[in-house]
Formats: structure tokens, sequence, C-alpha cells
């Protein structure tokens, strides 16, 4: 087969792929659309498959590779289809020679059912993750002297996967709490290998991932903190869970705001100053969400002397979660957003925070982060 003609049908299984998807997710298994999309995908795998045994799309950070070649960027439905297998947890299909319409139409719907337990792996469809063994990292570890790439691929795939809840919470008003529960696993079981949360925390990757990028750092130091507490891993989950969604209330600002958050100034910095209670007024509405999300959206720039915002009536300290995942927060911005620049270390940054401990700040707090990353 020649490379143009490989590459014609190639996008024309991910267009179908994903029109397959969104059909099934809609109507289900056995609406027109669906079906046709089944016959479809088994006439394109046929053809591919007729010269090799085996079509390969794996899945590395934010790229989709079929047969090691990347296909992101040159069709319009592979980011949809990308985005489909990262929700479901899958980084590697194998489609064989002699896949049937059967098992196409269990390997959709396992894909768009949030609540079937795995996508199942058939005889002529293999789903599961790619596995990176321990050598191929060590001679970059030691190049660089910091977190490999095999560890940094996995902090992308977390940022991609919360990037991608906050999009469809957006465009939908669904937010896939089980995608955000998969992420503080993640979190508490890094931090069980190893405890120091900067270990594991998102670099600056732009303005437009920033909002992913600090949801993110944000929990990983406040489920450290609560961790060197002597927090248990069920209180600590729903901590992060918490602290991945307490800024959820900027998805309600113009995009253009959002992009320029960092650099607001002025009458533009008022827009931001309402979205703790647009944030705990969203999150009320969710189901299968723990009331500590609600109280931490709410008043996480509540201040520990009672004032900050929104601001009350009649001042009272936050909750002990909103007063440990505000310190996180501010660490967060000041290490991740200003340290990109050059204008912020962990040591100046503690030491804003210990300024403001016991006004903005809970000093208790306040000190168990400066153990925490300065020891």
């Amino acid at each position: 087969m020649n490379p143009a003609r490989w590459e014609e049908l190639v996008r024309s299984l991910l267009t179908e792929l994903a029109g397959g998807l969104t059909a099934m997710a809609l109507y289900g298994g056995t609406h027109p659309r669906a079906a046709s999309s089944v016959v479809a995908l088994k006439q394109l795998l046929d053809e591919l498959l007729a010269e090799e045994p085996q079509l390969d799309l794996v899945v590395l950070g934010e790229e989709l590779f079929v047969q090691e070649r990347p296909f992101t960027r040159s069709g319009r439905q592979a980011p949809a289809v990308l985005r489909r297998l990262a929700r479901r947890g899958v980084e590697h299909v194998s489609f064989r020679a002699g896949v049937s319409e059967e098992e196409l139409q269990v390997f959709l719907h396992d894909l768009v059912h949030q609540d079937a337990p795995a996508v199942r792996s058939q005889p002529h469809i293999l789903v599961g993750k790619v596995e990176l063994a321990d050598e191929s990292l060590a001679g970059a570890d030691r190049e660089q002297g910091r977190v490999g790439k095999g560890h940094l691929a996995a902090v992308r795939d977390r940022i991609t996967l919360l990037a991608q809840v906050f999009v469809d919470f957006e465009a939908s008003g669904s937010l896939a709490v089980s995608d955000l529960g998969r992420i503080a696993d993640s979190l508490w079981e890094l931090l069980e290998q190893d405890p120091q949360p900067m270990e594991h925390m998102a670099p600056w990757e732009g303005e437009e991932r920033w909002p992913a990028v600090h949801a993110h750092n944000t929990a990983c130091l406040a489920m450290g903190m609560a961790k060197l507490a002597g927090l248990s891993q069920g209180p600590v989950r729903e901590l992060g869970v918490a602290a991945l969604l307490h800024d959820l209330g900027k998805q309600q600002m113009p995009e253009e705001v959002r992009l320029r958050e960092l650099s607001l100034s002025g009458p533009e910095l008022e827009l931001i100053l309402d979205h703790p209670m647009e944030g705990a007024a969203l999150l009320a509405k969710v189901p299968r969400l723990t009331p500590l999300a609600v109280i931490v959206a709410f008043e996480h720039h509540l201040h520990y002397n009672g004032t900050g915002y929104p601001r009350l009536s009649r001042p009272r300290r936050p909750h002990p979660a909103a007063r440990l995942v505000s310190v996180a927060d501010a660490f967060s911005v000041l290490v991740t957003a200003r340290g990109a620049r050059g204008l912020a270390t962990r040591e100046s940054s503690i030491a804003y925070l210990q300024e403001r401990a016991g006004s903005i700040y809970d000093p208790a707090i306040v000190q168990a982060l400066h153990e925490l990353v300065l020891g």
C-alpha cells in the first residue's frame, strides 16, 4: 500500500472512531449512526490490516501515534479520539487482523460509558497501558539531575486529563468526578513513594494550560501537607478533589480574561472576585461530589482573620481545609507562574507566606509547608 493511501485510511479511521464514539454516547449502540460507524470501521481496518497483522494506536502525553507516527495535528478528529482514550485511562490499542463488528461495538461502548469498570480487551482488540522500563529513564535522570522524562510524561498525562475535564465542564456542564478521583489517587500513590510534593508538581506550560497546571499543583501541595499531618488516604483524596476544583468558578469568566488572569489589574481584576461564589454554586449542583469541595471553592480566598473575599457580613475563620488550600494555592502561583519568570523561588515564596501568616494565612499551615518543601 502506498504511503498516501495509508495516511488517508488512517485519517478516515480516526474520523469514524470519533463519529462512532459521539453517536454511541448520544444515542446508544443501536442507533443507525453508531451502527454505520461500526461497519465503516470494520471496512477501514480490513483494508489497513490486509498487509500488516496489527495496527497500533498509542497515547503519549498530548500525542496520538498510529504505527509510531504522530497524527494529533494531521486530522481534525484525532484530538477527540485521544481525549476519549485518555479519559478512560487507555494508552495503547492494537487492532488485529480479523477484528469483527461485534468487537468494535463493544470497544466503542466501553470507551464512552464511564460506569463501565474498564475498556475490555478482546481477541482482536488489545487494550492496555504503555510501560516504560526504568533502564530507559536512568540516563536521562542522571544527565538532567531532576525528574526524568518518564515521570514528566505522567505529569503531562494528568494535566491533559484535567484540562479536558475543565473543557468538557465548560461545554456541557457535566463534571467528570471519576476522572478527578483518578488524578487524586495518582497523586496519593506518588506521595506514598516520595512525600515531597515539589517532585510531583507540573511545570509552567503557558497561559492556556495554567488553570489545569495550577489546580494540579495546588492539589499536590494540599495533599502533601495533609499526608504530613497524618491523615489517611480517604480524607486526603477528598481534599485533593476539592483542591482540583477550588478555582472552578473562573470557568464562568470570559476566555480572554482567564488567559490574562496573572496580568490583570485595575477594574478588570474585579471580574475574578466573584469566582468563589460562582464555583460553590456550580459545585453544589454536581452529583457524587462531597460538600467539602463546595466549602473549599467558596472559602479559599477568605483570610485567616475573616477578611478577604467573598466579603462576609460577619467575618469568621474559614474551614481548615479551605485554609490549607489557600496556602497551597498561593504557593503554587508563586513557584509555578512567577517562578517560571524568574521572579520567585521556594525560599522567597515561603517568606512571602510567612510575612502574611496570622492575617491572611493560617500560621500553622504555613509552618507545615515550610517544613515540607524546605526541610
